[in-house]
């Protein structure tokens, strides 16, 4: 077990090593083993405590999950690279193969048994007595505690993740079923069951069969999922309780594939895979798309955002500066309802308006800037303002803009955009809430990947892997999908549309890609 992390904590004493390697390490029963896999997997101790330990030559403490045995040698206890060096395999039978081992540097030793395990644990020594590595820390357990994590690796290379058996493999999702969007949530429900059957019909994936647990909200999902355990949560209903999903995620180890939103939050969970961007990226394809326009490049640019130093304001600054734009002032949204501020904007010369503020802060601004005779273009990243913009003055014709993750008459010509048309028509889901659809398909499609890309001995943390690797993978109906080690938006980009007052919409760009922040 290697540390990845630092935190305070006291000295260990040798009364607390000495009582580690004395007593018997013997215990195999199921309570042993589930204090092993937390010892292992959340650093926590049998009284609930954070794990203690000491590293290197200067006895650093360090405490808590930074000393989690799975953070470096990996949930399966394999070992997975860290910092340029690569934890050793610590599964049972791999520590006590016969012929011993010898490491790099030529280290070697004969294998290890129960006894000189428990004195790697706390004194950092191998069976013939040689000093382990020193990014191996040196732990603070009591007997009971060293005798649960060894019994918890005598069976870890046999242990599935929850969710998973020999014919089986359990998805879940969060999706209201009444209320305003309980005909969304059945949509997706629609969907989701639609492709899990073709896939069973197909064969399932690795010789599994997947079996979809549907909860109608979290407190639900608590105890559905605590009955029966899921692999991942796929394509929940996400609208104004993103934080809460991904929390409730996390708390579980549970990836979070395609949550139904528009207010993606990439940097909020790296365990959530987010389909489209939210309002801070649109904002930078719309930038983006003014700085390709030679009539909008050079403009002065105010941003009317709900605030002036979130993520939104800070990703427009960021964007203008890679467009070398005039310059961009932030406003909090509510001050397009101040006269006083739209004629300060228009004696500035400001040409461009970002707004992501209401509907009613938007029909104030376009309001007063008609009566002062000023008609900036306006950009705005939220889909929701668009009737608003129809209603504006006449003479902001040509100058109102929008900017969306996807596009309803955008061709859809690969073989996985087809695969979608045809399921939806074979199960008969009719054309209601397409965009819903799109979104559960596009799930789907990234789960079943990551799943055959993991391969028959999956574990959430190959999965995890495997669905960061994606590059340009078509997903369907979706712009093509891409993660990386520091990327959960996979289609990061949009479609610019202008909107005309009094009605009708017109595509002004292809896809513009945006690079990752």
């Amino acid at each position: 077990m290697r540390a990845c992390g630092r935190n305070g904590m006291r000295t260990l004493t040798a009364a607390t090593i000495a009582a580690a390697l004395v007593a018997p390490v013997s215990a195999t029963d199921d309570s042993a083993i589930a204090l092993g896999r937390r010892i292992y997997h959340e650093g926590r101790t049998l009284r609930g405590e954070p794990l203690r330990a000491l590293l290197g030559p200067a006895s650093a403490p360090l405490s808590g999950s930074a000393v989690a045995c799975g953070n470096c040698h990996g949930a399966d206890g394999r070992g997975r690279p860290e910092g340029g060096v690569l934890p050793p395999d610590i599964t049972w039978d791999e520590l006590t193969k016969p012929y011993g081992h010898r490491h790099p540097g030529g280290r070697a030793h004969g294998p290890f048994d129960e006894r000189s395990f428990a004195r790697a644990l706390t004194e950092g020594l191998d069976p013939a007595g040689g000093r382990i590595d020193a990014a191996m820390p040196r732990y603070a357990l009591a007997a009971s505690e060293v005798a649960a994590l060894t019994a918890y690796l005598k069976v870890l290379a046999r242990e599935r993740d929850p969710g998973v058996s020999d014919a089986t493999l359990r998805l879940g999702t969060v999706l209201p079923d009444d209320g305003p969007a309980g005909e969304i949530g059945r949509a997706i429900r629609a969907m989701l069951r639609a492709y899990v059957g073709d896939l069973n019909e197909r064969g399932g994936v690795h010789g599994r069969r997947l079996e979809l647990v549907v909860a109608a909200d979290l407190e639900q999902a608590a105890e559905r999922f605590a009955a029966n355990p899921v692999f991942a949560l796929v394509s929940p209903y996400a609208v104004g309780s993103e934080e809460r999903l991904m929390q409730f995620a996390d708390a579980r180890r549970l990836g979070l594939i395609g949550p139904f939103t528009l207010a993606a939050t990439p940097d909020a969970s790296l365990q959530t895979y987010f389909l489209l961007p939210g309002e801070a990226d649109l904002a930078r394809v719309l930038l983006a798309f003014a700085a390709g326009n030679a009539a909008l490049s050079s403009q002065r640019w105010a941003a009317f955002v709900p605030d002036p130093d979130g993520p939104t304001a800070q990703a427009l600054r960021d964007e203008c500066a890679r467009q070398q734009c005039a310059g961009i002032e932030a406003l909090r949204a509510d001050a397009a309802l101040d006269p006083g501020t739209v004629a300060r904007l228009m004696h500035l010369g400001v040409r461009g308006v970002l707004f992501a503020g209401t509907e009613r802060e938007f029909a104030a601004l376009v309001a007063a800037a008609d009566r002062m005779g000023w008609h900036p273009s306006i950009f705005t990243p939220n889909a929701g303002l668009a009737r608003a913009m129809t209603a504006a003055p006449s003479a902001f014709a040509g100058k109102l803009f929008g900017a969306y993750p996807m596009r309803a008459d955008a061709p859809q010509t690969s073989a996985a955009a087809r695969s979608y048309e045809k399921l939806r028509r074979e199960r008969a889901l009719g054309d209601r809430h397409a965009a819903a659809q799109r979104f559960a398909y596009a799930a789907m499609a990234i789960v079943e990947e990551g799943l055959r890309r993991a391969g028959r001995d999956v574990s959430r943390e190959r999965f995890a892997r495997a669905v960061e690797g994606l590059h340009r993978f078509d997903a369907g109906p979706l712009p093509p999908i891409s993660y990386g080690p520091g990327r959960r938006v996979g289609a990061l980009g949009g479609y610019v549309v202008a909107i005309e007052p009094q009605g009708g919409f017109k595509a002004v760009s292809d896809w513009i890609a945006i690079e990752r922040r």
